[in-house]
């Protein structure tokens, strides 16, 4: 595919079918990704994969849990408690606002498909050592970034989202994850419902002179 195609066609599917994905596509997506550069290449990330059966239990048991209003308690939540400065939040304010009015009174399927972590058939689940420097987070973003981008070049939809690592002791009950690990991310793989509204919004991005600057005299 081409690369503008594969920007183009890369947002997040917050439904998706119960197709089955093919495990050498999967194999073949990780191998991808695994070319992210690194801090001093410590390819600090280890991954993990969900599928099948594992994958449906993850789900029954994320959603008990969700529908019970368990507390989340994920490994970065030290770091999800934070301030948000003001240009970020007019973001997600705008996003909120333009999500609302694009679903029209179905808001409701927004927080549902959460709560089923979108039927992904797939989930990746990365991790980084608990004892990392906080650089380690940016290349767990870079290599999330490369997947992503990977997944959607041989025709897979991409949802990564911190609803599948909202309670780390279900993945830990499925997945054989040491607790010397921190769950960083899920991203869900899979092939979109076309048939949801909710599949079909896509946000958008700030105006470039708003966040790039380029100074070339003194």
């Amino acid at each position: 595919m081409d690369f503008k195609d594969v920007l183009a066609s890369e947002h997040a599917t917050r439904k998706f079918t119960d197709q089955r994905v093919s495990e050498k596509t999967v194999i073949k997506v990780i191998e991808e990704a695994q070319r992210t550069p690194s801090l001093l290449n410590s390819q600090p990330w280890r991954i993990y994969v969900a599928e099948g059966e594992v994958a449906k239990a993850i789900r029954k048991d994320h959603e008990e849990k969700a529908l019970g209003h368990e507390e989340p308690h994920e490994d970065f939540a030290s770091l999800l408690k934070v301030e948000w400065d003001i240009f970020p939040s007019k973001n997600m304010a705008t996003m909120s606002e333009t999500l609302d009015y694009f679903l029209r009174g179905e808001s409701d399927t927004f927080d549902q498909a959460q709560v089923k972590l979108f039927n992904a058939p797939v989930i990746v689940f990365l991790t980084i050592p608990k004892k990392s420097p906080a650089w380690s987070i940016f290349d767990l973003g870079a290599f999330s970034q490369t997947l992503m981008l990977a997944a959607n070049n041989r025709g897979l939809s991409t949802m990564p989202a911190q609803a599948f690592v909202k309670y780390p002791d279900v993945i830990r009950k499925y997945l054989d994850i040491p607790e010397d690990e921190s769950i960083g991310i899920g991203i869900g793989l899979g092939y979109p419902n076309k048939k949801a509204t909710i599949n079909n919004y896509k946000s958008k991005r700030v105006p470039l002179d708003e966040v790039l600057k380029i100074k070339k005299d003194i």
